[in-house]
């Protein structure tokens, strides 16, 4: 087994793409805890809960800016189709930087009021330009994908979380508050993104000439999946976080909701990036053995298996020790976000190991049953963490029923997932 898996590694195949990107997402993951003891001194827990809003509602719309023309990217046969999806995506993405704008610079008091979030109010005029960078970053990292570029890839993580780190770090001293936090993510997003595109950016005028050469119609045809069912898709799952940080805004104190921006930081943040990581070469794989006829389910499975072996340990030692690990890294403020970690662990590794999953329905065309499995997942979740936090008024058993539903909910995903695999594999039998 040791000798094929060196002979993998030697021939450039999964496992060596695989550790490409996940030793560049571990590292990138690797400085921002590095720094976070230092930035938990720096920062109070309502600082940390601005950002936890402001990330939340980036997340949320950046979905909506390239209409996910960016994830069909890595599937067309020919190189003219996948430049002129990309020229669709930075155009649909630079339209909604220049719809946002305006309103949000000049009502974003009014909107922040509305949200409940009256701390946000003077940081919203920002959103539109998160939201254009981290477009952009998603648009990059699938073009790479599809030339196999995984190290620029890998590069771009690391240079996001050194730019967002040192700029946190440096704004932290400066006593810029949320802003100096808020500045880091852009400037860490702008870091990825020109790591990722440094080779491409001068090609962009053939690209445009590309595009213009011929009708967009029957292109937009094909993958009229992506706008019409993969962006409600991800706009729901991305609008689950997004109303979780909303109803604590609204139920919870501005403590709270630093504490559990704090966990997202230093939990649910790595074990996506990580998980996407994976998923990245994954996607290109998938679709080329779809193409082939070949089966889905060994590729899948290994994915997963690398990602179980990967988080098993550091999730079990959340689990039994969150609270005072918590405590002794970043405070003793703190702990009672060690105590949340602890409670959602095994959510964070079901969504960790599920994380593959995700790209199979995009590879099978069966992206509107996905959908609909988002829009149960976000019933079920919402509505019990509603439901227990108007009974109790008690935020540890929200956290609690969340980890319970959401944990259900991955794994019936998966379920469902290798069903599908099973039966592609029998309809090309």
């Amino acid at each position: 087994m040791l000798s094929q898996l060196r002979q993998r590694l030697a021939a450039g195949g999964f496992m060596r793409n695989v550790a490409t990107l996940v030793g560049g997402a571990a590292v990138a993951q690797f400085l921002p805890l590095l720094f976070t003891p230092l930035l938990t001194r720096l920062y109070t827990p309502t600082d940390f809960g601005v950002l936890t809003q402001f990330v939340a509602w980036l997340s949320n719309l950046v979905v909506l800016a390239t209409w996910r023309y960016d994830m069909a990217v890595v599937l067309p046969k020919e190189d003219d189709d996948a430049v002129r999806l990309m020229v669709l995506a930075l155009l649909f993405n630079t339209a909604l930087l220049c719809v946002l704008s305006v309103p949000l610079l000049l009502g974003g008091g009014w909107l922040a009021q509305q949200l409940g979030a009256p701390a946000l109010a003077p940081w919203l005029g920002l959103l539109p330009l998160g939201i254009w960078l981290a477009a952009n970053n998603q648009i990059w990292t699938n073009w790479n994908n599809r030339q196999r570029r995984y190290p620029l890839n890998a590069q771009g993580r690391v240079g996001q979380a050194l730019a967002m780190s040192t700029v946190q770090l440096l704004a932290g001293f400066g006593k810029l508050g949320a802003l100096g936090l808020i500045l880091g993510q852009l400037a860490g997003q702008a870091s990825s993104w020109l790591l990722q595109s440094r080779h491409d950016l001068r090609l962009l005028p053939r690209w445009w000439l590309t595009a213009r050469a011929v009708s967009l119609r029957p292109l937009l045809q094909r993958y009229r999946e992506f706008p019409l069912v993969n962006t409600p898709h991800a706009f729901v799952v991305a609008l689950q976080d997004t109303l979780m940080v909303q109803l604590l805004t609204l139920l919870a104190s501005a403590e709270v909701m630093g504490h559990y921006g704090l966990v997202l930081r230093v939990l649910k943040l790595p074990a996506v990036i990580l998980g996407q990581a994976v998923s990245q070469v994954l996607y290109r794989d998938l679709a080329e053995a779809h193409g082939k006829g070949q089966p889905l389910r060994p590729l899948l499975m290994k994915a997963q298996l690398v990602l179980a072996s990967l988080s098993l340990l550091p999730f079990a030692a959340l689990l039994l020790w969150g609270e005072p690990l918590f405590a002794l890294a970043f405070g003793e403020q703190w702990r009672d976000a060690g105590v949340i970690a602890a409670i959602l662990a095994p959510s964070f590794y079901c969504m960790f190991v599920v994380a593959p999953c995700f790209m199979v329905p995009m590879v099978l065309s069966r992206q509107r049953t996905s959908l609909l499995f988002a829009l149960l997942g976000v019933i079920v979740n919402l509505g019990t963490l509603g439901v227990v936090y108007l009974l109790g008024d008690d935020a540890h058993q929200v956290f609690r029923m969340q980890a319970l539903a959401m944990s259900l909910y991955y794994l019936s995903y998966m379920a469902w997932i290798y069903r599908l695999c099973h039966q592609q594999e029998a309809a090309h039998a």
